[in-house]
C-alpha cells in the first residue's frame, strides 16, 4: 500500500478534545482558554508518576507473556518495525497484553513473534516513538528499571529547552519535531493511541510552548479543529 500521511484535518479530529484541551489547561500558565473570559487556568496535578511508568515497563519488559520480539505494523504500511519487548512495553497497549498470565507461552505463535496492528499511527510517528524509547532504554544502560523520564512541570513556564526537569535531548528531540506542526500533531494522536504518557506530555508541553503568550482567538487560529471549528475555503486553499 502507497505511504500517505493524513491531512491535517483529519489528524487534528483524531485528538479526544477534552483531554486534549484538559491537558493543555494543566500545562498553560494562569490564561484564559477556549474563549471563556475569567477561566484562568493554574497548576494542575502532576498527571504522571514518572517512577511507576518506569516500574511499568520493567515489569512488563520481564514478563513471560510476551515473545522477545514484538512486531509494531502501523495503519499507512504492510510492512511493521521489529523491536524487543522492553522497547514496546513502553507502551501501555503492549503492557497490558502482558497482564494476561494464561496465554501459552509455548506456543508456535509466541515462538515467532507477535505482531500488534495499531489502527492509529502512521510510519513515521510509529517510528519517531521507537526512536525516543530505544533513547531512554539506552540512557537507562539498557535496564528499564532505571528508566528516567523527562518530568513536566504544571504549568509550564517557558521553552522545554529551558526548564530544568526537561532533559536537553528531550527538548531538542521535541523541538526538531515541532518544525513541522502536521507533524507534531500527528505524533501526539499516535501517543495518545498506544498509551505512552511520559512522550504524552511532551508532547503536550510542546504543544503549550506554541501557545504560551496567545490569546484565546491566536489559539483557535493555531487549532482551529480542536475548538469545533472548521477552517474556512480560503485558509484550506493557503
Amino acid at each position: 500500500l502507497p505511504v500517505r500521511a493524513p491531512p491535517r484535518q483529519a489528524a487534528m479530529a483524531a485528538v479526544p478534545q477534552k483531554a486534549f484541551l484538559l491537558l493543555l489547561a494543566a500545562l498553560l500558565p494562569g490564561r484564559a482558554i477556549c474563549g471563556r473570559e475569567g477561566g484562568r487556568v493554574g497548576s494542575g496535578p502532576s498527571g504522571v508518576d514518572y517512577a511507576r511508568e518506569a516500574q511499568d515497563v520493567a515489569a512488563c519488559a520481564a514478563s513471560i507473556a510476551l515473545p522477545a520480539e514484538v512486531t509494531l505494523v502501523p495503519s499507512d504500511s504492510a510492512t511493521g518495525i521489529t523491536v524487543n519487548r522492553s522497547i514496546a512495553c513502553f507502551m501501555k497497549v503492549v503492557q497490558h497484553m502482558s497482564d494476561d498470565e494464561d496465554e501459552d507461552e509455548d506456543s508456535d505463535e509466541m515462538q515467532r513473534g507477535l505482531e500488534i496492528p495499531l489502527a492509529k499511527v502512521d510510519s513515521d510517528s510509529l517510528g519517531l516513538i521507537v526512536e525516543f524509547a530505544q533513547r531512554k532504554l539506552a540512557e537507562a544502560g539498557g535496564e528499564p528499571a532505571r528508566l528516567n523520564f523527562s518530568s513536566v512541570p504544571r504549568p509550564l513556564s517557558g521553552p522545554l529547552r529551558e526548564t530544568k526537569s526537561i532533559s536537553g535531548e528531550d527538548a531538542a528531540f521535541m523541538d526538531k519535531i515541532a518544525e513541522d506542526l502536521d507533524r507534531l500533531i500527528r505524533l501526539t494522536n499516535a501517543v495518545n493511541f498506544v498509551d505512552f504518557p511520559p512522550l504524552l506530555e511532551l508532547c503536550a508541553a510542546r504543544i503549550a510552548e506554541m501557545l504560551i503568550g496567545k490569546t484565546p482567538k491566536e489559539i483557535r487560529e493555531v487549532f482551529p479543529e480542536a475548538f469545533g471549528d472548521k477552517p474556512s475555503a480560503e485558509a484550506e486553499a493557503s
